[in-house]
Parts: C-alpha cells; sequence; structure tokens
C-alpha cells in the first residue's frame, strides 16, 4: 500500500519518494550552495501492488523524467496532469515521461514496477540556459512512455551501477546532470533559443583534460574544474568535450580506467582487488563488471592471455569475485 503521508517538503527525489512508495531507494544528488539538490537520481522498484493513487506533491519548480526500466504495462499507471488525463501509451522497456513539477498532478499506480526517476531543477536549467547564451525557458513539452532513444541511451550507461547500487561520483553526477539538462531544453522546452553546434576541443584542451582525468581517476573532481582549466563553461566543456571524443566525460573515464587497469594486469604479483583500487574503481566487483562489459572478458581471462609470467591455477584467484 502506497504511504499517503502529507508533507509540502516532499520532492521528486531520494527516500522520501522511495518512502512513499515503499521500496528501496537508489539516491544520488548533486546539491547547490544551499544544500538542496538541482539534480537527483532515484530507482523505484516494486512487486506486486494493486492500483493506488499516491499522494499529492506540491508544485516544484523542476522536471522530472521518468524511464520505465522494464515494460510498464498500460493498465498499470495513470495520471491526471492540469487536468489532462493521461495513461501509458507504449509498453517498452527504457519508455521515457517528461512531468513538469510546476503543473498540478494526481497519480495513480500499480505493481510490479521498475522506474529511473532524473530531477531536474529549473535552476539548473536556467544556468545550463545562461551558459549557451540562450533565454531560460518558461514551459516544457511534457510525453509520456514515449521513446526517446538519447535518455535511453543515456540510461543504459549508467544502469550497471543503479541495478548494483554503486553511488555516481561526483564527475558522473555532474556529467549525467549537464547531458540531461541540455536534452530538455533542445528536444523538450518551448523557448525560441537554439543550442548552437559546439566546436571541438583544441588540442591544448584535449590534453590538458586527459592529464586531469588521468591523475583523478577515481571520479572526484568537477566538471568545473575541467572547463575552468579549458577556458570554458561548464556545459559548454561538456557538449565540446563529446564533439572531440564520441561520449561522454564519465565514459571516457571509465574507458581510461580500463587502459590503467590493463597495465596494472600485467604484474603478476598485484591482485585484482589492488589492480580495481589503483584503476579508479570502488571496489573490485565494480572493476570486475566495468571491465567485462566494455573488454567482453572478465580481468582474470585477461590477465592469463596478456599477463607477464603465468597465472597458473585456480587456488592463487579462488578469493576474487566474479562478474554479477
Amino acid at each position: 500500500m502506497l504511504s499517503m503521508r502529507l508533507d509540502h517538503d516532499l520532492k521528486f527525489y531520494g527516500a522520501n519518494l522511495a518512502e512513499v512508495f515503499r521500496t528501496p531507494a537508489y539516491d544520488c544528488s548533486l546539491k547547490n550552495e544551499c544544500g538542496v539538490p538541482d539534480f537527483a537520481l532515484t530507482r523505484l522498484k516494486g512487486g506486486s501492488m494493486v492500483m493506488q493513487r499516491a499522494p499529492a506533491y506540491p508544485e516544484d519548480r523542476a522536471m522530472l523524467i521518468c524511464v520505465a526500466l522494464a515494460p510498464t504495462p498500460v493498465d498499470r499507471w495513470r495520471a491526471r496532469i492540469a487536468g489532462q488525463e493521461v495513461s501509458v501509451s507504449h509498453s517498452i522497456a527504457f519508455a521515457t515521461t517528461v512531468i513538469d513539477l510546476m503543473k498540478p498532478m494526481e497519480m495513480w499506480a500499480a505493481g510490479p514496477f521498475d522506474y529511473l526517476h532524473y530531477y531536474v531543477s529549473r535552476d539548473l536549467l536556467d544556468r545550463v540556459a545562461a551558459d549557451n547564451r540562450i533565454a531560460p525557458v518558461d514551459s516544457f513539452r511534457m510525453v509520456f512512455f514515449e521513446r526517446d532513444l538519447v535518455v535511453a541511451q543515456l540510461t543504459k550507461t549508467i544502469l550497471s551501477q543503479v541495478r548494483n547500487r554503486e553511488p555516481l561520483n561526483m564527475l558522473a553526477l555532474e556529467d549525467v546532470s549537464l547531458l540531461v539538462s541540455t536534452h530538455l531544453l533542445q528536444h523538450y522546452g518551448n523557448g525560441k533559443g537554439v543550442l548552437r553546434a559546439q566546436p571541438s576541443l583544441e588540442s591544448w584542451q584535449k590534453i590538458r583534460t586527459e592529464e586531469m582525468l588521468r591523475a583523478h581517476l577515481e571520479g572526484e573532481i568537477r566538471i568545473a574544474d575541467l572547463a575552468t582549466a579549458c577556458q570554458l563553461s561548464p556545459s559548454h566543456f561538456s557538449r565540446c568535450f563529446r564533439q572531440s571524443f564520441g561520449t561522454s566525460v564519465h565514459q571516457w573515464l571509465i574507458k581510461l580506467r580500463i587502459d590503467t587497469a590493463k597495465n596494472l594486469l600485467r604484474e603478476p604479483e598485484l591482485s585484482l582487488a589492488e589492480v580495481g583500487f589503483r584503476s579508479g574503481f570502488c571496489d573490485q566487483a565494480a572493476f570486475t563488471r566495468a571491465f567485462t562489459a566494455l573488454e567482453g572478458t572478465t580481468p582474470l581471462r585477461w590477465r592469463r592471455l596478456n599477463g607477464r609470467g603465468v597465472v597458473a591455477t585456480e587456488d592463487l584467484v579462488s578469493d576474487e569475485l566474479r562478474p554479477r
């Protein structure tokens, strides 16, 4: 049963949202100077449950992107938003719903369900718009369970960490927040401004960026730090980086981690746990999952084929973790 606790401080992210739906929370957020999240990721997953009305949330200067990680049956969700009746339009995995939280909303939900929510404050959207020299967007187009290839692909890049409850580091959170904000402005904003195509980073900027990323493989560096070193604003830097490297900053950092790990795996005296730690991963399990996803094989098998010397027996690595 859904909790019906009413609270004017409720927001559509984090533990208080998970409490309403009585589901475990995956909660990562970026807070502003006042300690209030400008951007948050929350996963809601629940079992079988009859259709029930969720409590009303106060209006909020924010947008919500809700991604169905598993197909939502057409009769499992409906809402009334600003007087408009809406429901599931496409029962597909990674269907995307975009809601303006400034609109009054009533919602009914049934289980099972599995959603990832991106909460984006209007303040963050205004800053990204200002960085790109376009007027703030006053209104956004709302969609319900539609295909959005950009949001779907972005969600897939962080899904392993979400499902395994691995917190995203600062760099990853900022990277995702800028990508989501830019996408909202470009494709859902009703303003007249257009984000201009960005040039690639100059050679010196690419070199400086890689130097800084390699020095912070654990990801505890801000997009703003990289942008300042390149004499760009954060959102300009993020877009120029993608133009230059063909991927996001966070995904490039993972590639650099794996490249570092390969060099360390050639040293037979290092355990897999030590290799993962030195490569910037939070633990061995996270290292094994990321390595296997990128290389198509486990670190142990890769070492056997490429390492210096011979890793002779399973006994040497009997305590090593396997990918889940």
